[in-house]
């Protein structure tokens, strides 16, 4: 494997890891063969190359949109 479809490779890892909602203990107690090491270093390699914290901070949250009119007739 080269060192362009490894880097793809975790790219991939990460969003599925990010988009399950779990915490890394659990993401990679469902994916066999990773380990929280291994996740961590490369959302920590991701990081220092993107400038991109690892985590969950860029998710989408739920809004409640009422519908009521705030502009004045």
């Amino acid at each position: 494997m080269t060192k362009a479809e490894r880097e793809a490779l975790w790219e991939t890892r990460i969003a599925e890891y990010k988009m399950s909602g779990q915490s890394v203990r659990e993401w990679c107690a469902a994916h066999e063969g990773i380990s929280p090491r291994q996740l961590w270093y490369w959302m920590r390699k991701f990081k220092d190359r993107n400038g991109v914290t690892p985590g969950k901070s860029n998710r989408w949250l739920p809004v409640e949109i009422s519908n009521q009119s705030f502009i004045e007739e």
